[in-house]
Parts: C-alpha cells; structure tokens; sequence
C-alpha cells in the first residue's frame, strides 16, 4: 500500500467504503446511475475509480468507460474524449454507426473520431463547436440507440461540474450545459449506467446557474462521510506497515488521531507523510510537528473554499448566513425552531438551505443541524472570535 498524497487511488491503495462500494455495484448492474456527494477530499474521484475497477474484475465483459470531465471546454471536447476512451472494437462500430445514419455531417463525425485532436482543427474548431450544438438532438438519439445495443457498458464522468464551469467561463453559454445534461438524462433513461462525482456540489452548481435540478433526474445518491476512528487507525496501521516502521507504534497512530479534527483521507494520508518525513517516534515529537508544521498548510487550504462560497450572497443574505453560522457554532446539534428563534430578525430559511447545499452545515435524521466537518466548525469560531 503507498501512501499517496492528493492523487487519486485504487486497487490495493484503496481501504475502506465497502458498504457504499458494495450499493454503488448494485446499483450500476441493475442499471442505475448515481451521483456521488461528500465535501472535499473524502475521496470521492478514488471511489469512482474503485467502483469501475471492481466491475472490470468481476466480469471482463464488463466495458467501463472513464473520463475525467475537469479539462473539457465544450461538447465536442466530451465527445471526443468518450469516443478516445472506447475500446478499439467499439470505437470502429461508432464510428460506423454514426456514419451510416446520414443524419449528421461527415467533417462533424471526424471531429471527434479522428486521431487529430479537436484542438488541432485551428479556427474550424469554433465552427465545429456550434455545428454539435445545432445538431445535439440528433446525436443524442444516435448515441442512446448505440448504446442501447450495445451490453454491459458503464460510464464514469468524474469532475463533471469542472466541466460545465468551464463552459460557463468560456462562453456563458447554459444552452450548451444544459444539452449535456438532457443528453445524459436521455442515455441513463435509456440504461446506460453511469457513476459522477465532482469537487464542486452538482445541485448547488446548477441552482447557481439558474438551470433545472430534474436533469439530475434517475441519480441515486451516494454519500461519501469522513472515516470512523477505527477505519483510520487501520489505513494508518497498513500505511506503517507498508513503509516497515519499526518505530511507529500504536501510541503515535493515537496521538496523530486526538489531533485531527476530522478523518478526512486526504488529512490522514498529509499527516502520517509529515510525521514520517520529520521521523516523529514519540507523541510529543508527534504533536510539535502537528502544530508546527502541519496545520497551516492543510487546514489553510482546505478551509479558503468557504471563504468563496460566502462572496455568492447579497449583503442581506451573507447577515442571515453569518447569523445561522454564529448559532450553529455555539450550539451543535440545534433545531429549527432554535436557529430561528437565535438568529432573530435576519433569519432566512432559503439561507439556511443554501448553507447545506454550500456544505457548511448537515441536517440529520433527527432533524437537527449541525457542521459537516469539525475543522469548518473550528474555522468558523477563530474566524468570528467566538467563544464555545
């Protein structure tokens, strides 16, 4: 097992999730789809990649499709990159396949079927580009009647909201996002399975561009939460033992865990390379470095998002959130009714709400709110001076 820090993994490098692993496989092959939701670094892109490498190992047949969404600029960037991660033998059939409809234009299907990138079609690309977006409909069609036929396919699009961002500063064109989202509702519709994930929240992003939830229509949904106290004093124990520490004990795994106010995978893994680059071999050693040298590089960077998600309100709305924050900081676990009551005034239900979708906050089964994550709630307190 490597300890591998920011990235991506899978396979042996992946610990843990199993019951969601375990409902995501159910899922894709009774032909569902799902999104999965969980705030920054909970390993969300690592879990898309363990779902599609499990399916490839239960059956062979199984052809699993992968695109990381983060770079693409247009429709026709997706396209391309779908078509360049088919299997050979699939993509000889697509390429026939579309040919033989005589519903789209050649130059169109060679845009993305050919070995020349997109890019490399100069100042046509722009052409090109609104040429896919005039004839979308009909390519939806084509491509749900393919895959229709086509067995034991599964599609996995990670950083999706990267995508539609992209397009957004690009061109500020929403027609475009939201073909791509009629295009995969129409595919998942027709039983194509597929997997998504992104950094950024799908239902905020869309609410923030001013376009229809019901295109996420037919996503299950699957929440990825921080590891328990005894997932993560296993990842560690195998991360110890991987690197065969001799001096690494169980006393400085504990030690690392009191300190960390979330088990968040990326928190774990930053840590224990911190602690084993300075060669902590005591709880003290563990916690001067931790203080030191730990906590403002990564909670630092993980906090500054929230600061962004705040610049989105009115200065009427960014009273209310501060309100609701402040209250539910110095009273976890809070109802309704008492947020309201606290808050006063400025209180704003729909407020409350966006601060759900925006992460900060979780509503649980018992109808109560409360900080996603502990490190927010920290952040939150130091940043507004108050006192718990």
């Amino acid at each position: 097992m490597q300890n591998i820090v920011g990235s991506p993994v899978s396979r042996e490098n992946f610990k843990n999730r199993q019951v969601n692993l375990q409902k995501a496989l159910r899922y894709l092959k009774n032909g569902n789809s799902f999104l999965i939701l969980g705030i920054r670094r909970t390993g969300k892109s690592s879990f898309l990649q363990q779902t599609a490498y499990l399916l490839g190992q239960e059956n062979k047949q199984n052809i699993c499709i992968e695109l990381n969404c983060q770079g693409f600029n247009s429709m026709l960037d997706f396209y391309k990159n779908l078509y360049d991660e088919m299997p050979k033998s699939m993509q000889t059939k697509f390429k026939k396949f579309l040919g033989d409809s005589m519903q789209l234009p050649k130059k169109l299907i060679d845009a993305f079927t050919d070995v020349v990138s997109s890019a490399g079609f100069g100042g046509a690309n722009i052409e090109l580009r609104d040429k896919l977006i005039n004839y979308s409909k009909p390519f939806e069609q084509l491509i749900t009647t393919f895959f229709k036929e086509e067995k034991q396919v599964y599609l996995f699009l990670d950083e999706l909201p990267f995508f539609f961002e992209n397009i957004h500063q690009s061109t500020n064109n929403i027609q475009e996002i939201t073909q791509v989202l009629t295009q995969l509702r129409g595919w998942r519709d027709a039983g194509l399975p597929m997997g998504i994930t992104g950094s950024l929240n799908l239902h905020q992003q869309l609410e923030h561009l001013g376009i229809s939830r019901k295109l996420l229509a037919g996503l299950n949904t699957i929440e990825l939460n921080p590891f328990t106290h005894e997932e993560s004093r296993s990842f560690i124990a195998e991360l110890a033992k991987a690197d065969s520490l001799d001096w690494w004990t169980p006393e400085i795994t504990e030690k690392l865990l009191s300190l960390l106010p979330d088990y968040i995978p990326y928190f774990l893994q930053y840590t224990y390379n911190e602690l084993v680059v300075h060669e902590c071999k005591t709880p003290e050693a563990v916690e001067e470095v931790y203080h030191n040298q730990i906590t403002t590089g990564l909670f630092k960077d993980f906090t500054y998002q929230f600061d962004e998600r705040l610049r989105v309100y009115s200065e009427e709305e960014l009273a209310a959130a501060m309100a609701i924050l402040d209250v539910i900081a110095l009273d976890e676990d809070i109802k309704l009714s008492e947020i309201q009551t606290k808050a006063g005034k400025v209180f704003n239900y729909e407020v409350l709400v966006r601060l759900i979708d925006y992460e900060f906050i979780k509503l649980s089964g018992k109808q109560e709110y409360s900080y996603s994550l502990q490190i927010i709630k920290n952040w939150w307190i130091t940043k507004r001076g108050l006192k718990e």
